[in-house]
């Protein structure tokens, strides 16, 4: 009896060793999900329990979890669509033109500049959906937030002024579309443009899924007609590759210039922080990352697409026109089909096609970021038609003065000219979009790496230097001291590159407003686990 006595306190002193065990083990435990769950009010964290969830799951078998997934196809499939509608913009009349007088005055010379603009339009558009993707907010309402109201309205001014300098060509291009098909006179095909465009815009009340499916069909179609095309004209493929080699001179700067103008829109960017909003992405630190992963994949898949397009109307007009620096949009079909005879008629035909579906989409896209950017800069909150018919009228009257007074050359002439005008108003966008997401209040850990922002720098060099490069390249001829009028005209060059500088390095030097609202969201969240 005094053995089994003792055993039994053996036993009993063992089971409080191992309570005593389990509750320090259980308040390790404890203190672990605390530090886990623990709101970090200095960097404006959100709370991040995924720690913690893997813990308990791991326990489990084969648990995982919900925001530690792995890669997944079906998730992309739902990113697809956004981009689609941004690469559009890529490949718009503006972008036909510019690339088919690129091809006939400097024939394969610029496919470098093409591919480095299109490289870093994919770099710049990943900004925009990384800052609309982390912080739920487009590009516009940053810069309304950022920004004192004074800023913020001149920001607005230069945004609206980039959508209708794309649009006129947009309208225009279109315009000349049905004039090639129908024989229509410009000023009717804008009216009718603008007409069908809203007609268009009326999908978006159905699905925006709808609209992206509607336009990424229209882009494989464009893509589709200019690879037949190519393919009619048996280019110099030697040749072809030579011209990614990088080659700028004062022949073709302005030339240049006008591509990096046609391939990165300032509008652009306001247009795909708004469209990323509409995916669904949960608060999670790994589910913001995958989200980031997939967008970048579809925004590379799109605009993959349209440099193919680009390169080949650059190959097609090189091998056909050059050197003849009259061809244009009015009579790219007239001479495709002296060059090409009888297949000439077919290729003239998948030319003007293109053409309008180009026209028409980027229409479309040109009105949705322009009730982006009045939305967000403004905070209207007009019904969505009021805003569709008001950014629609905004960009109608100048194309159509333009059609009705200047005709086609002017017209033609016109698209060249606000390519290099979105090219000078690209730094106006590009400098708040670093700078915002570079802002730990906004991005959290998502803000750019040095990497990130010396690329960025750089990209902003360069196109701040082409800009320079071709004004004074284009506007030093026209420079006399002879006469009053040449002093006159390079006082006002004179003056207006300094304005243009100092603007610059105004929105480069001016801090923007910190974001309070993640703070105050974190102080009051509560989380309770089960």
């Amino acid at each position: 009896n005094e053995n089994e006595n003792e055993n039994d306190n053996e036993n009993e002193n063992d089971n409080d060793n191992d309570n005593e065990n389990e509750n320090g083990n259980s308040n390790n435990d404890q203190d672990e999900f605390d530090d886990d769950l623990l709101i970090s009010a200095n960097s404006y964290s959100i709370i991040d329990f995924c720690k913690y969830e893997c813990k308990q799951l791991a326990k489990l078998p084969n648990a995982l979890c919900c925001c530690c997934k792995e890669f997944s196809y079906r998730e992309l499939l739902k990113f697809i669509g956004p981009s689609f509608l941004i690469s559009i913009a890529y490949i718009d009349p503006g972008n036909f033109d510019t690339d088919i007088r690129a091809g006939a005055q400097h024939k394969y010379e610029l496919l470098w500049v093409l591919t480095t603009a299109t490289l870093m339009g994919l770099f710049i558009q990943s900004f925009c959906a990384k800052l609309a993707i982390v912080t739920r907010k487009d590009l516009a309402q940053h810069c309304r937030a950022a920004y004192s109201r004074n800023n913020s309205f001149i920001l607005w001014i230069i945004a609206e002024l980039s959508v209708i300098v794309s649009d006129i060509p947009e309208l225009l291009g279109s315009a000349f579309a049905f004039q090639l098909l129908f024989g229509l006179p410009l000023w009717i095909g804008v009216l009718i443009t603008s007409a069908d465009t809203l007609i268009f815009l009326a999908l978006q009340y159905v699905s925006i899924r709808l609209v992206e499916v509607v336009v990424g069909i229209l882009l494989f179609f464009i893509c589709g007609c200019f690879i037949a095309q190519m393919f009619m004209c048996n280019p110099d493929v030697g040749q072809i590759f030579k011209g990614f080699i990088p080659n700028l001179n004062a022949d073709n700067s302005y030339s240049a210039v006008g591509l990096i103008g046609a391939v990165v829109m300032p509008h652009n960017l306001f247009l795909h922080s708004s469209l990323v909003l509409n995916r669904e992405v949960g608060i999670e630190k790994k589910k913001i990352e995958y989200a980031l992963i997939y967008s970048t994949i579809e925004s590379t898949i799109a605009l993959t697409i349209s440099l193919v397009i680009n390169i080949s109307i650059i190959v097609v007009s090189a091998t056909l026109f050059y050197y003849n620096p009259f061809a244009g949009l009015e009579n790219v079909p007239d001479l495709i089909v002296n060059v090409l005879g009888d297949n000439g008629k077919i290729a003239s035909i998948l030319f003007a096609l293109a053409l309008l579906a180009s026209g028409q989409t980027s229409t479309m896209t040109g009105t949705y970021a322009g009730q982006f950017i009045m939305e967000g800069f403004l905070n209207i909150k007009w019904p969505l038609w009021k805003r569709n018919l008001l950014t629609r009228l905004v960009a109608l009257v100048p194309s159509l003065i333009v059609a009705l007074i200047s005709g086609e050359n002017g017209a033609d002439q016109l698209i060249v000219l606000s390519q290099v005008i979105l090219s000078i108003q690209l730094p106006f966008v590009l400098i708040p979009l670093m700078k915002l997401t570079n802002d730990s209040t906004r991005m959290r850990t998502f803000t750019n790496t040095l990497l990130i922002n010396i690329l960025g720098l750089i990209i902003g060099i360069i196109v701040i230097g082409a800009n320079f490069y071709m004004i004074i390249t284009q506007a030093l001829p026209f420079v006399t001291f002879n006469c009053w009028q040449g002093i006159l005209w390079f006082a006002s060059l004179l003056m207006g590159g300094l304005m243009y500088l100092l603007f610059i390095f105004y929105l480069i030097w001016l801090p923007i407003i910190p974001e309070i609202n993640n703070l105050n969201v974190n102080q009051n969240v509560m989380i309770t686990v089960n």
